[in-house]
């Protein structure tokens, strides 16, 4: 099978695009949808085509991630409080099982109790039924819960909205985009042992 290569960086630059489109409007777009739109661009079919869907779905399994400084101690830290610790993440072509490798690759998954990925979910933030689908995993309510994350449309309007504390870490993202503002911004995620001490006492 032979593909052009400019056939190929405009079918994925067009597939990208789509879907940034969909996260914007909160129509949500399952990875699937994603490779199926790769195959029809370039024009496969049969074994040809399951071969390109399988390396689209793939992609992201060789890729290193790259952690936010000082978050392996603060996970460790908290862990080390009986803190239960969930993931809400809106994926984009990279499943949420192919995330949950990676994380156990680096040795973080063990942290977590429990975790929303929106291509299992089928929902995008700032909708109520991610957050929902991570608090019930966790066994927890929003009033006793905290949200961390660093975009104010849909990671702090979407935990605000049902309730919960909001932080926003602006270390390796500073979203200066409208909207609402979290309980607390940190520059770091060290920062968040005390903002828990902060809210305890609240």
């Amino acid at each position: 099978m032979e593909v052009e290569a400019e056939l190929l960086g405009r079918s994925l630059e067009a597939v990208g695009l789509y879907w940034e489109e969909a996260w914007a409007a909160g129509r949500h777009l399952h990875p699937r949808e994603g490779a199926a739109m790769l195959v029809g661009a370039l024009g496969v079919e049969e074994a040809a085509a399951e071969l390109v869907a399988q390396a689209f779905l793939e992609a992201g399994r060789g890729v290193a991630l790259e952690l936010a400084p000082g978050i392996r101690p603060t996970l460790a830290a908290l862990t080390e409080r009986g803190v239960g610790l969930g993931i809400v993440c809106d994926v984009g072509f990279t499943s949420g099982a192919l995330l949950r490798d990676l994380l156990d690759r680096e040795g973080l998954l063990a942290h977590f109790d429990g975790w929303a990925f929106s291509d299992e979910v089928g929902h995008y933030k700032p909708s109520p039924q991610i957050f929902e689908a991570a608090l019930t995993a966790l066994g927890a309510v929003p009033s006793e819960a905290m949200h961390v994350g660093d975009l104010r449309r849909t990671d702090v309007a979407g935990a605000a909205a049902l309730g919960m504390r909001t932080v926003r870490y602006r270390g390796m993202h500073d979203d200066a985009a409208p909207g609402v503002e979290a309980d607390v911004v940190l520059g770091s995620h060290a920062e968040l042992l005390d903002a828990l001490d902060a809210a305890d006492r609240d």
